[in-house]
Order: structure tokens, then sequence, then C-alpha cells
């Protein structure tokens, strides 16, 4: 993982502990839904933030949502838009 994904990563895990109210550390298959990290109003948020940090919209019609439950997930997301793929 590049140093810019490491800090994407780092923002996003920040966005997660403020949304939860915790500082413990959250592990990498976690499921952030069930785990009631990320709801339905938060989602929204969240998803506006990863596409600031990737540079471009995120089309929920051509990825696999379920990379956006775990930590795991987003960083395979972070890392497909770094690398230029379409997200």
């Amino acid at each position: 993982m590049s140093t810019a994904d490491s800090e994407s990563m780092r923002t996003v895990v920040a966005f997660l502990r403020r949304c939860s109210g915790s500082t413990e550390e959250i592990d990498g298959d976690r499921d952030l839904i069930e785990a009631r990290i990320l709801d339905s109003l938060t989602l929204v948020e969240f998803l506006l933030l990863l596409e600031e940090i990737a540079g471009a919209p995120i089309d929920l019609a051509r990825i696999d949502v379920d990379l956006l439950r775990t930590l795991n997930g987003i960083g395979t997301l972070i890392a497909d838009a770094a690398s230029g793929a379409h997200v």
C-alpha cells in the first residue's frame, strides 16, 4: 500500500471512529454495517468522503458494494482508484 493509500485509510478510520464514538481498533474484516459503525445516514457521508479521496465519483452500479462493508474492502477500492481503475 502506498503512502497516499495509507493516509487515505487513516482518514477513513478517523471518520469511522468519529461515527461510532469509539477509539478502539477496527479489525480489517469487521462488518462495519453489522457492527453499526456505518448506518444508512452515515453511509451517504462516507461515500462522499470516499469520492473525495478517490478524486472522482464512485459508481455504485459498477463496484461490488460489499467492498464498503469492511476496511479491507475499502482499502481495495482506494487502491483501485489510485491505480486509475474506474470505481
